[in-house]
C-alpha cells in the first residue's frame, strides 16, 4: 500500500525552505497555471497558514527547494540551473588514472573542472554519476564473468554490487568531489551507479537495491538536509511492471505502479529525517514518458522530474536515431512542441523540470549521443524549455574534457570542428549558459 504524507507533515517540509535564510520568509503561493480547453490537471496548491520548521539546510550555497511549479531560492526567486555531467570511470577519462587510484582520480577530475572553468564555462550544478567502476566487487565480477562466458557486463547488472564497497567509496570519491564542486558554487545532483534493467518492479532486486544505496546516501551526516546535494532516483528506466502483470512503458497500468516504485524510495529517503534535499523523479521509456503522473501523482513536497532529451524524441528533428523510441523524421519545432506539450507541459505544471541528458550535433563529428543540429533541435530545444519557465538543463557528455578544450573563438564555415560550429551543441550551450547566467 502506498504511503502517503499527511498534511501538516508535508506542510513543514515544504515550508522548511524557511530556515535556510538567517530569517524567516513566507512561501510565496503559486498561482495556478492557465489551462487549455480540455486539460483536466488539478492544482497542487492547498489552503492552509504559513508554518515554520526546525529543519535547516547544511549547505553552504543558498537554499533552494520546490515552491509550487518552481525551484526557488530562499528570497522566492526562480532558479533554473545550467551544468554538465560527470562521471568516475577510467574509460571516460580515457584511462588517465586507473586500479581504483583514490588520488589519481580526484587530482585528474578537479584538474579537468579547473580548465573547463578556465575556459569561461558558466555552470552551476553537475551531474555526478556514482559509477559502478567502484562499488562492483571484482571478485564477484570475475565470477559472474566465468559463469557468463562471453557475455558483457553492463552498467544495468547489479550482481557484482558489494555495499560496503560503495559506502567506502561514496566517503573517498564521490562525496570529497561534490564537495568540490559546491565550493566552486555548483549545486550537485548525485545519480545511482549504473543504469536501470529494461523491466524493472516494484520490491524486485533493482527496486531494493535502489533502496538501499539512496538510503544510505541520504542517511549520511554531510549529506542529509544539505540543500547543495540534490538525488536523481534512477538512470533511464524503460518498462515497469503494471498493476495488470504486463510489463510496458505506455499502457495506462503501469502508471500507478511506476509512481508507487519511485514513492517507495523517496519515503526511504524522508524516512531518514532527509527533508529538504531535492529529489529528481524519473519517467519511463529512457525517461521520455510522464504523463502518467497527472492521474498518479508523487505523493511529496521537494521534487521535481528529471527528463532525457535528444533529437528524435518527442517529435522533433534528428539526423540520425538514438535507437531509444526516437525517430529521425519532425515537423521542426510544431511537431517538437506536439510531442513536448504531450509529455513534458503537464508535469510542469506539477513541479520542477531538470532535463539531465541532452546533446546534438551533426552526425559527421560521431561525438554526441543525439545526431542533429542547432538550427533543427537545439534552438527548438531552448525555446520550448525558456517558455516553460522551470526547466533546469544541462550538457550532457561523458567526455568532460570536451568543456576544458573549447575556445571562445569562432570557427570558419567549411573549417568547423567539434568545438566551434554552431551547429553542434558546445557553441551553442557555451553562449546559452553565459547569457542565463547574465539574467
Amino acid at each position: 500500500m502506498r504511503k502517503t504524507i499527511s498534511y501538516f507533515f508535508a506542510m513543514m517540509i515544504c515550508l522548511a525552505l524557511a530556515a535556510c535564510s538567517s530569517g524567516e520568509f513566507e512561501i510565496p503561493r503559486e498561482p495556478v497555471i492557465p489551462q487549455e480547453p480540455g486539460d483536466s490537471i488539478p492544482s497542487t496548491q492547498e489552503p492552509g497558514d504559513t508554518l515554520t520548521s526546525e529543519v535547516k539546510s547544511i549547505g553552504v550555497l543558498p537554499c533552494i527547494g520546490k515552491t509550487g511549479r518552481y525551484l526557488k531560492n530562499a528570497e522566492g526567486k526562480v532558479v533554473n540551473l545550467h551544468g554538465f555531467t560527470d562521471t568516475y570511470s577510467p574509460y571516460f577519462d580515457q584511462f588517465k588514472w586507473n586500479n581504483y587510484d583514490v588520488n589519481a582520480c580526484l587530482r585528474y577530475k578537479k584538474g579537468i573542472y579547473e580548465g573547463i572553468l578556465k575556459a569561461g564555462w558558466k555552470l552551476t550544478f553537475v551531474r555526478l554519476h556514482m559509477d559502478p567502476y567502484w562499488s562492483n566487487d571484482p571478485g564477484k565480477l570475475n565470477d559472474w564473468q566465468s559463469k557468463h562466458p562471453g557475455e558483457y557486463y553492463g552498467e544495468n547488472h547489479i550482481d557484482a554490487f558489494s555495499m560496503e564497497r560503495f559506502e567506502k567509496y561514496f566517503n573517498e570519491v564521490f562525496l570529497p568531489m561534490a564537495e568540490y564542486y559546491i565550493s566552486k558554487g555548483s549545486y550537485v545532483v548525485m545519480r545511482p551507479p549504473g543504469v536501470c534493467p529494461e523491466m524493472i518492479e516494484r520490491n524486485g532486486a533493482y527496486h531494493n537495491y535502489l533502496k538501499k544505496v539512496w538510503k544510505f546516501v541520504a542517511s549520511h551526516e554531510k549529506v542529509k538536509n544539505n540543500t547543495d546535494i540534490m538525488f536523481e532516483l534512477a538512470n533511464e528506466p524503460v518498462q515497469i511492471k503494471g498493476t495488470d502483470g504486463e510489463y510496458s512503458h505506455w499502457m495506462p497500468s503501469v502508471w500507478e505502479a511506476c509512481s508507487i516504485f519511485f514513492q517507495d524510495i523517496i519515503d526511504v529517503i524522508r524516512g531518514t529525517g532527509c527533508k529538504l534535499n531535492m529529489v529528481w523523479v524519473p519517467g519511463l521509456c529512457w525517461q521520455q514518458q510522464y504523463k502518467g503522473y497527472v492521474t498518479h501523482p508523487i505523493k511529496d513536497d521537494n521534487y521535481g522530474f528529471a527528463v532525457h532529451c535528444y533529437p528524435g524524441w518527442y517529435g522533433s528533428k534528428a539526423e540520425d536515431s538514438t535507437g531509444e523510441g526516437g525517430g529521425v523524421t519532425g515537423n521542426y519545432y510544431n511537431s517538437f512542441k506536439q510531442g513536448w506539450d504531450e509529455q513534458i507541459t503537464p508535469i510542469s505544471r506539477l513541479a520542477p523540470v531538470m532535463v539531465t541528458e541532452i546533446d546534438w550535433a551533426p552526425a559527421k563529428y560521431n561525438r554526441t549521443w543525439g545526431k542533429g543540429t542547432t538550427t533543427d533541435f537545439g534552438k527548438n530545444f531552448k525555446k520550448l524549455a525558456d517558455a516553460t519557465g522551470n526547466v533546469s538543463w544541462l550538457y550532457f557528455t561523458t567526455t568532460s574534457e570536451d568543456l576544458r578544450d573549447f575556445k571562445d573563438e569562432p570557427g570558419t564555415p567549411g573549417n568547423y570542428t567539434f568545438l566551434n560550429d554552431p551547429e553542434a551543441c558546445p557553441w551553442a550551450m557555451y553562449h546559452w549558459f553565459k547569457e542565463y547566467s547574465e539574467q
